[in-house]
C-alpha cells in the first residue's frame, strides 16, 4: 500500500462536467514520493477565510478521478452543495494556480491488477468518481478485465464523464456502459429509468459473470445496493466494497 505524504501543489486544470459537478485537476510537484491505487482517495485542505474565524482552512476527503498510470498529476471531481463550504469554495472562488495541501493516499477501495476479471462498477451522482479511476486504470495496463459500468443519475443532464466514457466505449470492447435516469420527465431518454435495483444490476452486471462489485456514492444509495447485492442476487459480502458518501 502507498504510504500516504503531503504536499503543496495547485490548481492546474477547472473542467466543469455538470451543471454543479467540476474536475479539478492538481500537479504532483516533481520529487514528491506521492503515488496511489486506482480507487484511493485523498484529503484536501484549502484557504477558505470567506468563511471567517476558524474556518479559515478546511479540509475535505475526495476520491481521485484519474488512474495511476497517468503520472504529474491527480484529478478531484466535486459535486457543489449549497451548505457544502469547501465545494463552494472550489466552485466560486478556486482558480487556476490557486494553492491547496494534499495529503494521501487513504482507503481499500482499490483495483489493482489480478484482483478480478471481470468487475462491476455502480456509482451513484458524484460516487463515478473512483469508478472513472478504476476504468481507465484497467484499460491503460491492457489488463484483460471485462469492465460493466452502472451509473445512477438523476436526469441526462447529470451524467458525469459521459463524453469521455462514450469515447473509451468506442476504442475499448470490454467496456460497457449503462445510465438509468431517477428522473426522466421532460427528457426524451430512451435508456434505463428508476434508481439501480436488483432487475438493473442482472441485466447490466449480472453476479454470475461479474467477480467483484465496486460500490459507491450517496449513503442510502450504497445501502440499498449492498442489500440487494446480498439479500437478492446472492453476492457474498467478500465480493462487495463500497464507499459511501455522506
Amino acid at each position: 500500500m502507498p504510504k500516504a505524504v503531503t504536499f503543496e501543489t495547485e490548481v492546474t486544470q477547472v473542467v466543469l462536467e455538470t451543471a454543479d459537478v467540476f474536475t479539478y485537476r492538481l500537479e504532483v510537484p516533481d520529487g514528491v514520493p506521492f503515488t496511489f491505487r486506482a480507487g484511493q482517495f485523498v484529503q484536501l485542505t484549502v484557504d477558505t477565510p470567506e468563511y471567517g474565524a476558524g474556518n479559515e482552512r478546511l479540509t475535505r476527503a475526495y476520491s481521485i478521478s484519474s488512474p495511476p498510470t497517468e503520472a504529474g498529476y491527480i484529478d478531484l471531481t466535486v459535486k457543489y452543495y449549497d451548505d457544502g463550504h469547501v465545494s463552494k469554495h472550489l466552485r466560486e472562488v478556486t482558480y487556476v494556480g490557486e494553492p491547496v495541501t494534499v495529503s494521501g493516499p487513504y482507503g481499500n477501495f482499490v483495483f489493482e491488477a489480478g484482483m478480478a476479471r471481470s468487475v462491476g462498477l455502480i456509482g451513484g451522482g458524484a460516487g463515478v468518481a473512483p469508478m472513472r479511476g478504476i476504468a481507465r486504470y484497467i484499460l491503460d495496463a491492457g489488463l484483460d478485465v471485462d469492465i460493466r459500468y452502472l451509473a445512477s443519475c438523476r436526469t441526462p443532464n447529470d451524467m458525469i464523464y459521459l463524453a469521455t466514457l462514450l469515447a473509451w466505449c468506442e476504442k475499448h470492447d470490454n467496456l460497457h456502459l449503462t445510465h438509468t435516469i431517477t428522473r426522466p420527465e421532460g427528457f426524451n431518454w430512451p435508456g434505463p429509468v428508476g434508481r439501480i435495483d436488483a432487475g438493473k444490476i442482472r441485466a447490466h452486471c449480472p453476479p454470475e459473470t461479474t467477480e467483484i462489485y465496486y460500490v459507491a456514492g450517496p449513503t442510502d444509495m450504497v445501502r440499498a445496493v449492498r442489500k440487494i447485492l446480498k439479500e437478492e442476487l446472492g453476492v457474498d459480502k467478500a465480493r462487495v466494497h463500497w464507499e459511501p458518501w455522506g
